[in-house]
């Protein structure tokens, strides 16, 4: 059976079983509440693609608020084409404030900064944390804990962009790197959770435009091996995607208002070209992750395993 096919059935079979989880789980309370959900977009401050961020926007707000979400992850290329500039930029109104404007979404927004965040100045992306009631970037990176029925989910994040590195001259000004790595390592090392969970915004594998990171493959896919990781999420290329290599999931995030169609990847499970972002919903002995397009149709889902 070829890969596209494989997909569209787990992805037409997925939207049989979701479309009953959605549906029961907005009936029965208690049944939601076992659940951590939360939604990841990434690459989606664009005011050129103003309409596709917009509609893409009120998709989060209808899936956010099917599924009772916690929080949203961004993964990075926050804003485009440079970054913000301070933080009273325009941009954290017409492309933030005004766009992710449904309820549900009026909650924590856990961000990592993107290369093109490093267009502009990337401290103002960590002050706004100090101005917004959801904006949250403490630093270039940090650990946040989920506890939710019995269990906890830790989630690391990471400044890819002081980490990863095409060729030497770039990998020896990231000297960064070592320190964000290490701090992963021994924060991994020391959880407890049962869901320990990386965000970067560079991808370790992907079909899109830049692929694959040489360097992220090399430094950083043993340590999500070593400690158990369950999902690597980023963004960068601009599709939905999601690959699994050993036991660890990586979901490709980064089509929030821009869009490109990827290539076929080895690792790929599913594949889209299409304007959308991610939901992932955990419980105590497992979860799901979906994709849904920017009129808010699911495209694919898959289990999730601790």
């Amino acid at each position: 059976m070829s890969h596209t096919r494989r997909s569209f059935i787990q992805g037409a079979l997925a939207s049989l079983a979701l479309g009953g989880v959605a549906h029961a789980a907005g009936k029965t309370a208690g049944k939601a509440s076992k659940a951590l959900s939360f939604l990841v977009v990434g690459d989606w401050g664009d005011g050129q693609s103003r309409a596709t961020a917009g509609a893409v926007a009120e998709a989060m707000g209808v899936i956010g608020q099917r599924n009772a979400i916690s929080f949203v992850i961004s993964t990075g290329d926050n804003f485009y084409e440079s970054g913000v500039d301070s933080t009273v930029d325009k941009k954290w109104r017409t492309s933030f404030e005004d766009i992710y404007s449904a309820p549900s979404l009026q909650v924590p927004w856990y961000a990592v900064l993107g290369n093109h965040d490093y267009g502009g100045s990337a401290q103002a992306q960590i002050d706004y944390s100090k101005k917004s009631q959801r904006w949250t970037m403490p630093g270039h990176n940090f650990a946040v804990t989920r506890d939710f029925a019995g269990s906890k989910a830790d989630f690391f994040f990471l400044d890819t962009q002081r980490i990863k590195g095409d060729n030497l001259l770039e990998i020896l000004l990231h000297q960064d790197a070592e320190r964000q790595l290490s701090w992963l390592d021994q924060s991994l090392a020391a959880s407890q959770a049962s869901w320990k969970i990386v965000v970067g915004h560079h991808p370790v594998f992907s079909g899109g435009r830049h692929g694959d990171s040489k360097l992220l493959g090399e430094r950083l896919k043993p340590i999500l091996d070593r400690h158990g990781v369950s999902m690597y999420l980023c963004g960068h290329d601009h599709h939905l995607e999601a690959l699994r290599s050993e036991r660890v999931s990586y979901f490709v995030s980064g089509s929030g208002s821009r869009s490109r169609p990827p290539r076929p990847h080895a690792k790929s499970l599913f594949a889209s070209p299409t304007p959308g972002f991610l939901l992932v919903s955990l419980e105590p002995g497992g979860g799901t992750a979906s994709f849904f397009s920017k009129d808010s149709s699911l495209l694919y889902s898959q289990p999730l395993r601790i």
